[in-house]
């Protein structure tokens, strides 16, 4: 029941964002009480452990890439290819991180604590810091700042979904076409990240 709630909570936070989703709501999707419900979790443990989830996830991504030691050009290929399964299995993710970290203060200070604080995720960027600085001193790649390297990733992938409404609704497009869409965008971005690094 635990696992049920924590699943119609996810999809129902992902379709229309948390303060449009009530324990109300959510015990009528499951079809259990709104005491139930609050017995296993409250809206803001439910909505914290559903966001955590999907941005470990996230992260995970890129520890299992620099934990392989294959070429940079690799590296980029699987960091950028894992997000994109990721995010594809999720496709609603995007709108549902970036309304609430825009919109909600509270959010922010709880990623700050749970991440930006968090040793082990500043020990996996100081490792993607490192690895690139290796690269570069190589002359394999150009200069380039971690941070920047990051955001134009996560920019371009995130709203290559954050389009798809657009994609599919204004051009009728198919859920194969939609696919197509995704795979296209996901090659031709590890293709101008590669472009982006090389010296």
């Amino acid at each position: 029941m635990e696992l049920r709630i924590r699943e119609v909570a996810q999809q129902l936070f992902f379709e229309q964002g948390y303060a449009a989703t009530s324990t109300t709501q959510i015990a009528k999707e499951v079809g259990c009480t709104q005491a139930l419900v609050h017995y296993y979790r409250t809206k803001e443990n439910l909505f914290r452990q559903i966001f955590l989830e999907q941005v470990l996830a996230a992260l995970n991504v890129i520890g299992r890439s620099l934990a392989n030691e294959e070429s940079f050009d690799r590296f980029i290929e699987q960091a950028i290819s894992m997000y994109f399964d990721s995010l594809s299995s999720n496709p609603r993710l995007p709108y549902f991180v970036l309304e609430e970290l825009v919109n909600n203060p509270e959010r922010r200070k709880y990623m700050r604590e749970k991440f930006v604080k968090n040793p082990t995720y500043a020990m996996l960027y100081m490792q993607f810091d490192a690895r690139l600085k290796q690269e570069q001193q190589a002359g394999h790649i150009t200069k380039i700042d971690p941070f920047d390297l990051m955001i134009t990733i996560a920019s371009l992938t995130v709203f290559t979904f954050a389009s798809l409404p657009m994609f599919q609704d204004l051009l009728s497009q198919t859920d194969d076409q939609v696919r197509e869409y995704v795979a296209h965008r996901k090659a031709e971005i590890i293709r101008m990240v590669k472009k982006i690094l090389k010296p």
